[in-house]
């Protein structure tokens, strides 16, 4: 028998079963033992009266006899004593151990009785008789006294075949066996269909918090047993602590932003106003406000990302907010006469944070805009559980060996386009904190092609 799956190891049900099996098994073995036990002892306790009554039956019919002393009937009142091998068997001897008469079933083997019993004494042996199977017997010995005051001893002996008894006893000790091996797995359908009723509110419990984390349930709700009440209101109160929590994070974040920009903001506008921008030390001022600046966006967008990825966060529709990222793309690039194709159905959804899809899709949308020549083709599906998202464009495309490079902040394909370098390199960290990937192939367009993954995505069911 080879080892347990690995899945019933950490079954709570399989542990019930295997334990209420291996008790099953000790007690039922034991009353097995017991009740062979006890037939045993019944058969043997059968046999010892059955032998008891024929040694009696042989010695009320002795008679003396002038030659060998005592003598007795060949037809005696059993009819099994003589018939040959019929099982049952009796035989006399006298006070020297020589036989002298045996039944006619015994037909002309031998019998070795060992040891004969004193006068009075009864003796209950096994007794080997060559050619037959093992018999059980009573001997007795007896001293006659004859009508001339003589007295002799003789051993009285009567014998029935074990085997019978044996096939009986190993028949009645299968059938037990089967019994209880039956009652076993009996019990065991019961006890499995009784744990299945038991742990179906657990069943339920899990399927609510899959559908919490799935974005289709605010919180555990239904009838709930008792001994699961306490489980389902700390889930409750987790889930709303979480909720609190991001609520809690984004508004902090949206503070420091506004308390770390806004005086960037001034000194922005101070130097350029100050009337001194041909200075060195103003030009080196700006620059340094502009990393700055592009590094609290940066840390910003990440931290504000890793801060929306918690329970209950309900699914959102993709289709509207690819439409709105492009009619804003359309009126910054609007100069640009770039054409943009969306194709998205209003079933395809996002299970995560909407400012967290648009940020990792209008990074990735305005690159197809920045770089393209004229046509922008976007298209979104759900697919095994992740929102599938690809971007292409008809620009010059990106090259195999700068793929990397333009994934590291800061980069750019073309320096001559307007940016921080930022964009990409926040997309891809965004969706790495959602189990995603962000890739970069080449487009059918003539461009690029940019191949975004969710893993945290779409429902249960595949929607395209």
């Amino acid at each position: 028998m080879g080892p347990l799956p690995a899945h019933w190891l950490k079954s709570l049900r399989a542990h019930v079963l295997l334990g209420v099996s291996a008790v099953l098994v000790v007690l039922f073995g034991i009353t097995i033992i017991a009740l062979d036990v006890t037939f045993q002892r019944s058969t043997e306790r059968a046999l010892e009266e059955l032998l008891d009554a024929q040694l009696l039956g042989l010695i009320a019919l002795a008679e003396p006899d002038p030659v060998l002393g005592l003598t007795l009937p060949d037809d005696p009142a059993d009819s099994r004593f003589n018939v040959a091998d019929s099982g049952l068997y009796g035989a006399l001897w006298d006070g020297t151990g020589e036989r002298i008469w045996q039944s006619l079933s015994l037909l002309d083997r031998g019998v070795d009785p060992g040891a004969l019993p004193e006068p009075g004494e009864r003796r209950f042996t096994d007794i080997a008789m060559p050619g037959l199977a093992p018999a059980r017997g009573l001997l007795m010995g007896i001293a006659w006294e004859y009508a001339d005051g003589k007295v002799d001893t003789f051993t009285f002996g009567a014998m029935v075949s074990l085997e019978p008894y044996t096939a009986r006893q190993q028949s009645f000790r299968r059938n037990l066996i089967g019994w209880f091996a039956g009652i076993t797995l009996a019990m065991l359908v019961v006890i499995a269909g009784l744990l299945r009723l038991v742990l179906r509110p657990v069943g339920r419990l899990e399927a609510q918090v899959r559908e919490v984390e799935a974005g289709r349930r605010s919180q555990l709700s239904g009838r709930v047993p008792t001994e699961l009440k306490g489980l389902a209101g700390n889930l409750n109160a987790l889930i709303d602590t979480e909720r609190r929590r991001q609520v809690r994070y984004r508004n902090t974040l949206d503070d420091l932003a506004h308390s770390l920009k806004t005086p960037l903001a001034v000194m922005r506008t101070l130097l350029g106003d100050s009337g001194r921008s041909e200075m060195p030390e103003d030009a080196e001022l700006i620059q340094a406000v502009d990393r700055m600046e592009e590094r609290v966006t940066y840390q910003l967008r990440r931290a504000r990302a890793s801060g929306t990825t918690g329970l209950g966060t309900e699914p959102i529709k993709v289709a509207p907010l690819l439409e709105d990222l492009k009619l804003t793309l359309d009126k910054v690039y609007r100069d640009e006469g770039i054409s943009a194709e969306i194709e998205a159905s209003n079933s395809v959804v996002f299970l995560g944070d909407g400012g967290d899809f648009t940020e990792i899709a209008g990074n990735i949308i305005e690159n197809a805009y920045k770089y393209g020549s004229s046509r922008v083709h976007v298209r979104a599906w759900n697919e095994d559980g992740s929102l599938r998202l690809t971007v292409e464009d008809d620009g010059p495309g990106i090259g195999a060996d700068k793929v990397e490079a333009l994934m590291e902040r800061g980069s750019r394909a073309d320096e001559s386009k307007p940016g921080q370098g930022i964009g990409l390199a926040v997309a891809r960290e965004i969706a790495a904190l959602y189990q995603g990937q962000l890739d970069v192939a080449e487009s059918g367009l003539g461009g690029a092609k940019l191949n975004l993954t969710l893993r945290r995505a779409s429902l249960n069911n595949e929607q395209k």
